[in-house]
């Protein structure tokens, strides 16, 4: 993924590189993932504010795409993240 090379070279804080590799790590042979921002905190040892920066951060330079997911009532469910090549 050429996102890799460019994310070390664009102007992106280390925290965001962080959760980008985690995303992408955890989206595995699929092209997203599932993963709470609790869990991405706990296992990344940072906060949960830092991950959420993190993660508007990553989405305003086009690394990770974030979709709201609500269940059949209408209500919120989880949030779907796809690592982006933003070139």
């Amino acid at each position: 993924m050429r996102a890799f090379e460019m994310i070390y070279r664009d102007e992106v804080s280390a925290k965001a590189v962080a959760v980008f590799r985690y995303l992408c790590d955890r989206q595995g042979k699929y092209d997203f993932c599932y993963v709470s921002h609790r869990r991405m905190a706990s296992d990344l040892k940072i906060s949960v504010s830092t991950v959420k920066r993190a993660l508007d951060e990553l989405q305003r330079k086009g690394y990770v795409s974030v979709e709201q997911r609500r269940r059949s009532n209408g209500s919120k469910c989880c949030n779907v993240y796809r690592c982006r090549d933003p070139g």
